[in-house]
């Protein structure tokens, strides 16, 4: 992978020197170099010495923040744009090249408090796209991700400091820490205060009725998906029938409404696997792998949009990473020689083997 080199201003130096109707020879003058050391600079295959710099951004009347395009944290925009990018070209890079180049991004901008929290979120997906790492390079992801997770909650950045506290809690847990955990839970404000409706009418107030709307569908979405969450707790643990069935009803009938992706079969399968109902359990894990494979739902945009992206792409499928976890927990967990025996179940295991 090429090395990252943070003094490529070439295009920086051209640009300001052509704005001062300079040639490439008098720019040298000026400075005290050659013009062909000018015109390495202008390329990129060399770089200005530290003590030109001064001399440099003096002579192009700017400053050495401004020739360096110093910038002290991304925009949100460019935040997710660098995020997604990384995510999108993850599994043709390979977790090395991708962990190396999460770590560099982060490097050139290390007092990004929203870099920092959403690539801690980029190393919970080395471990879906790549599920056969070994131990020591899942062990690495997990403490890059508590180091991130630290600075942002060490920054008292106030729109990060919650979700960082509550994932920390989750590794620690994970990491079978249940005092540490509770330290970060119970440092948590037990009723936090949600502006949303104040800023909703403040926009509204200010004729800004397209703003309040948008704020108003990413809260709706926010709050679905929580409860959609919560269900999903709720049902892995239920074990009561009459039960785990009102609240699949519930996810589905949340699901159906606003557009979003159902997975309520996943937990059927367990559910009748426990029960040792093993044709009920081989027909919604057949209906769970084709819920996989079949197209990414969109949040229904006439609930949502414009405040989120609801366009639906042929592209949009679940990810490979997920397919590819849920087939090494079927060979590890699922080991019923009635359910594995069973024709249907077989022919989805088959189904899913295929897809990764």
């Amino acid at each position: 992978m090429e090395q990252m080199n943070p003094l490529k201003i070439g295009a920086t130096i051209a640009s300001l020197r052509k704005a001062r109707g300079l040639t490439q020879e008098q720019l040298a003058a000026l400075v005290g170099v050659s013009g062909p050391a000018v015109s390495k600079w202008e390329t990129d295959a060399s770089c200005p010495d530290v003590a030109l710099l001064c001399p440099l951004a003096r002579a192009l009347g700017t400053t050495v923040d401004g020739l360096l395009q110093f910038e002290a944290a991304l925009s949100d925009e460019e935040v997710a744009r660098q995020i997604n990018a990384l995510m999108e070209a993850l599994p043709q890079k390979g977790p090395a090249a991708g962990e190396e180049e999460l770590r560099q991004l982060v490097c050139r901008w290390p007092g990004c408090t929203a870099l920092q929290f959403n690539a801690a979120a980029v190393c919970d997906g080395f471990e879906m796209f790549f599920p056969d790492a070994s131990a020591e390079q899942k062990a690495r992801w997990r403490a890059f991700k508590r180091e991130l997770l630290e600075r942002v909650r060490a920054s008292g950045a106030a729109a990060y400091w919650q979700a960082s506290t509550i994932q920390l809690a989750s590794l620690a847990l994970a990491e079978d820490d249940p005092d540490k955990a509770q330290t970060l839970l119970d440092e948590l404000p037990e009723h936090p205060g949600d502006a949303t409706a104040v800023r909703a009418l403040l926009y509204r107030k200010r004729g800004q009725d397209e703003e309040a709307q948008k704020l108003l569908q990413t809260q709706l979405y926010t709050a679905v998906s929580k409860a959609m969450s919560t269900l999903a707790l709720m049902l892995g643990s239920e074990k009561e029938p009459r039960r785990l069935e009102k609240m699949v009803q519930a996810y589905r009938s949340l699901t159906g409404t606003f557009g979003l992706a159902d997975l309520s079969e996943g937990f059927l399968v367990e559910a009748h696997r426990k029960a040792g109902e093993w044709d009920e359990a081989a027909e919604h894990f057949s209906l769970y792998v084709d819920q996989l494979l079949s197209p990414l739902p969109r949040p229904d945009p006439d609930l949502f949009a414009p405040g989120l992206n609801c366009e639906k792409k042929s592209d949009d499928v679940f990810p490979s990473g997920m397919r590819r976890m849920l087939l090494d927990g079927v060979r590890r967990e699922m080991t019923d020689p009635e359910l594995r025996e069973h024709p249907v179940f077989a022919a989805a295991v088959e189904r899913l083997e295929e897809s990764v």
